[in-house]
């Protein structure tokens, strides 16, 4: 009977493979239910399920999986890497301790953890996980990209642009990679080599719709609209449920003068993220240029509520209430806002914002409205 269970489990590797998750699963199933106590088939399992999104069901999985073999670190790994996905970043770091105390020398569980620590914020800790992942595996291309992301979310440009090379070096066809470049490239103001590095990203991965946005917003910072708007598009078509993607089509529409269109955008990327200040800000502006700035007043209110210390969105909603004159002290409320904005631009250096707000109180005190 247990080879019978073994042959079930190997032909659904091979199925597995082949990308027939069902097929893999029905023979998983079967040599479970020869070998009730095959940790591999459970493990086996558990994977095509994580593949296919079912996260708590290939937990369940793993967790059978290390019942049966306690000493089983791979399993402890994609189960932490389930979790994770699943927002449960503690015991994500748990099973990644137990992974790499079953197995030292395990460098995709330092690789893992510091992928956790990262989105905590923990930069040094995840720095210090890929190092050793990196010691342990020196062609391990994917943990230099990582150690990258962290130097780049620092502002470390030579470091990330450093780590995104060497991991391109090891693996030409790492298409994250050159993306990851590429916005490294946009921030230092190196427009051309982040499109090629969007391009390449593009030619890997023609699925890639986080390459499509990126090169979409350096097309728009060089007033190719059209062109932005083409890979937004495409963006958006890859992930439907691109919020950002629907704010930046957003924001070329209101360049190009086209505010319902650019609303309509607006209204999408809320509704797929109700927490997006930047979009709730944004349509407020698109809304104050069809003079509708009761509504805009309100976008602002909310973003203001989702991130009150937003000096662009007081600048914005202070806008709206002096170009609604002078009735019922909206001008008062005006200058209020102007200078809330003005107080946290200071703490930012916001310098372009500051000069705005001082022409904006320069207008009140003239009589004079921002519209």
């Amino acid at each position: 009977m247990s080879d019978f269970a073994i042959a079930y489990n190997n032909r659904g590797k091979v199925k597995y493979d082949l990308g027939d998750h069902s097929g893999a699963i029905a023979d998983y199933d079967r040599a479970i239910e020869l070998k009730p106590d095959f940790a591999e088939a459970y493990f086996n399992r558990g994977n095509v399920k994580s593949d296919l999104g079912d996260h708590r069901n290939a937990i369940a999985n793993y967790d059978q999986a290390i019942e049966f073999k306690p000493d089983y670190a791979v399993a402890y790994n994609n189960r932490g890497g389930c979790k994770f996905l699943l927002g449960d970043n503690h015991d994500a770091i748990t099973d990644y301790n137990l992974a790499i105390e079953l197995k030292p020398d395990y460098a995709v569980a330092y690789c893992n953890r510091g992928i956790v620590n990262r989105s905590l914020g923990r930069h040094s800790e995840a720095i210090a996980d890929y190092n050793r992942a990196i010691e342990l595996k020196p062609d391990f291309a994917g943990a230099y990209n990582n150690r990258g992301n962290v130097s780049r979310r620092l502002g470390r440009h030579s470091d990330a642009i450093a780590d995104y090379n060497r991991a391109i070096k090891l693996d030409p066809d790492f298409a994250g990679a050159y993306n990851n470049r590429g916005i490294v490239n946009r921030r230092l103001g190196h427009h051309s080599e982040a499109i090629a590095d969007y391009n390449q990203a593009i030619e890997l991965n023609p699925h890639y719709a986080k390459a499509y946005y990126n090169r979409g917003k350096v097309k728009f910072l060089l007033s190719d609209n059209s062109a932005a708007i083409a890979d937004f598009n495409q963006a958006i078509e890859l992930n439907p449920n691109y919020a950002k993607a629907y704010n930046n089509r957003g924001n070329v529409n209101q360049i190009l003068d086209r505010y319902r269109d650019a609303i309509a955008d607006y209204d999408k990327a809320i509704e797929l993220n109700p927490n997006y200040v930047e979009a709730y800000n944004n349509r407020g502006n698109a809304k104050s240029e069809l003079d509708e700035h009761s509504e805009a007043i309100a976008d602002f209110n909310r973003a203001l509520e989702l991130k009150p210390d937003n000096a662009v969105a007081y600048y914005n909603r202070g806008v709206a209430y002096a170009s609604l004159g002078d009735k019922e002290g909206n001008k008062k409320v005006a200058r209020r806002d102007y200078l809330k904005a003005q107080k946290l631009a200071k703490r930012s250096d916001n310098v372009q914002l500051l000069n705005l707000i001082d022409g904006a109180l320069s207008e009140l005190d003239n009589g004079n409205s921002n519209k």
